[in-house]
């Protein structure tokens, strides 16, 4: 109530506020719901059925639509993207938001112990998580994909899925391009680049990880041991979500693409005698009619790590035992929601910046930074603070020679991405072993959020290899470039492990237990794998076992989770699952 009345009498505060609330309402894509009727007209049937315009689903959406002659719609639950989520350092006010999906896991007894379960952010918007994420552009290591061809899955190694990666990437940073030409593009839809607006504080951790033997590297080339100033999915400093590259620059140029958004999902239609997907069943609202539309070639899934296996298993495609339990006619048994894993990190190593080095703005030097930004697209609020600074590197767990099982990633605290007197170190497991699940709703299958349990620590290797991530990402503290700059360990210890000694690895241990956290890197709830796999849902081409004319192309595929931020992959994926898809098509 305070903080309430603070604001309302402070003409300053109230005015940033205002700001901030227009900016969550209104996007630069309100017009597309403006346009003639005419536009708008609908086929009585379509030959591609896309659910969910994220990461994956705008870029299917747009190769598909380059043949004129088919009619593609893509479907999203979210509204627009609203103009808030272009400005980078506002970043953190997009989770827990009306563009967020607001997913909790379950109360597990090894980790997320303070919240009874972790907040897991995902996008709920035209772009999916690629517009609410850090923006982090980071591949994966070559040994990952080369893993996943190993598994069983022809077509997915390095050499396979690169030419993807250098499909979507409309590389900006000339020093990256003509250092290492054979890893990256200049004619994609997607822009990669370095903010201009590069925070002091980075450098200097830049420094320090040098300091510690860590190597300059381009860690999406061949090397990705060492460091970086990191490069990010945005345009000229504003955020390029796959909304804003792939489905903008067409959207009002290709009249057989067809995008609805607030439209939700319930079920795919299957064919009962063929088990053919046939189309798609959805509604405005929980209490609004039902509506169903039809595909002549393919429904694809790319509704993300949650909602794809939900879809699926509303749709009579799951574990037998989940369907039955909730009276779903079962059409094919498979293990849907199986393999979920993710790069578990925790919230508890903190670190104090020097004390002429903090940024604590007064709100006018706020607003001040928010016209610059909107004016000129640069200044503090064109970057992500500290995270634009990040680290790979190795325990003494990894056998690999080139594989980093860590990735240290700093963030600042606050709400704002570039203020702040005090930053997270995170080392990210990137390797975890641990498997979770995901199912259905038990009182609200159809409209509840499922059941997710990620089972963070759930195999006790985990937890080694994060404690000695902490011991090495500590060692930053004790390097010249931040002694001299003022940056100090915050030893305060965090209840409810302030009764342990501060720094001991039973410390650690418990903090990571207690302040579990998601980057949401999670994949793996419709594995890909050969049929002789158990656990796979879908083949190397991404198609459902057992049904015809369905495909999932989203991060649920990842058989393994890449060593690094998931989004650049799973644009990969939506790369190459879309050039399949023609491919089979235009051969026939």
């Amino acid at each position: 109530m305070l903080s309430f009345l603070s604001k309302l009498f402070n003409p300053c505060s109230l005015l940033n506020t205002i700001i901030i609330s227009l900016l969550f309402r209104y996007s630069s894509d309100d017009n597309y719901l403006k346009l003639p009727k005419l536009f708008h007209r609908e086929p009585q049937e379509y030959d591609f059925i896309i659910v969910g315009a994220g990461s994956a689903g705008c870029v299917v959406a747009n190769r598909l639509s380059e043949n004129s002659e088919w009619k593609v719609l893509l479907l999203e639950e979210g509204k627009e993207e609203p103009l808030i989520t272009g400005v980078p350092s506002y970043t953190t006010k997009l989770q827990k938001s009306k563009i967020d999906w607001n997913y909790h896991t379950q109360k597990d007894e090894n980790a997320c112990l303070i919240g009874n379960g972790c907040a897991w952010p995902s996008g709920k918007v035209m772009g999916g998580s690629s517009s609410i994420n850090i923006m982090q552009y980071v591949r994966g290591n070559k040994e990952d994909f080369n893993t996943w061809a190993k598994l069983g899955n022809p077509g997915w190694s390095y050499d396979d899925v690169l030419s993807y990666f250098i499909k979507s990437e409309n590389n900006k940073d000339p020093d990256i391009v003509n250092e290492n030409p054979e890893y990256h593009g200049t004619k994609g839809y997607l822009s990669v680049e370095r903010f201009p607006y590069v925070d002091p504080n980075s450098k200097i951790l830049y420094e320090a990880l040098q300091e510690l033997g860590y190597k300059p590297t381009d860690i999406n080339a061949k090397h990705q041991l060492g460091t970086m100033m990191i490069q990010t999915t945005s345009n000229n400093g504003s955020r390029a979500s796959t909304n804003s590259a792939f489905i903008r620059p067409i959207r009002n140029h290709r009249s057989n693409l067809f995008i609805k958004t607030q439209v939700y999902v319930t079920k795919v239609l299957i064919d009962s005698k063929s088990k053919r997907a046939i189309g798609v069943e959805y509604a405005h609202s929980i209490h609004g009619p039902t509506r169903k539309v039809m595909a002549k070639k393919e429904v694809i899934l790319s509704a993300g790590v949650v909602q794809s296996p939900k879809l699926l298993m509303l749709s009579g495609i799951g574990p037998s035992e989940q369907l039955e339990k909730h009276q779903i006619n079962v059409i094919k048994n498979l293990s849907v929601g199986h393999n979920l894993h993710d790069h578990v990190t925790f919230v508890g190593l903190i670190g104090n910046v020097g004390k002429n080095l903090t940024n604590k703005p007064n709100c006018l030097r706020k607003i001040k930074d928010l016209y610059q930004y909107f004016s000129k697209q640069n200044g503090p609020l064109a970057s992500i603070g500290v995270a634009g600074v990040a680290a790979f590197f190795q325990t003494s767990y990894e056998q690999t020679e080139s594989t980093p099982d860590i990735q240290l990633v700093f963030l600042a605290i606050g709400d704002v991405l570039t203020y702040y007197e005090k930053f997270v170190l995170g080392p990210i497991l990137l390797t975890p072993r641990s498997r979770g699940f995901i199912r259905l709703n038990d009182t609200e299958p159809i409209w509840g959020n499922p059941i997710i349990n990620p089972r963070y620590f759930d195999d006790k290797m985990d937890m080694k290899r994060m404690i000695e991530g902490v011991r090495m990402s500590l060692k930053l503290f004790n390097t010249t470039v931040l002694k001299e700059n003022g940056f100090e360990l915050d030893k305060t210890p965090l209840q409810p492990c302030n009764k342990l000694e501060f720094n001991s690895d039973v410390y650690w241990d418990c903090v990571a237990r207690q302040y579990t956290q998601t980057l949401y890197h999670t994949v793996g709830s419709c594995k890909m794998g050969p049929k002789e796999d158990t656990e796979a849902v879908v083949d190397a081409k991404l198609r459902v076992y057992g049904i015809d004319g369905l495909r999932v192309i989203d991060a649920s595929i990842m058989p393994n989770v890449p060593r690094g931020n998931t989004n650049a992959a799973t644009i990969m994926i939506g790369e190459k699952g879309s050039d399949m898809i023609i491919q089979n098509w235009t051969s026939k």
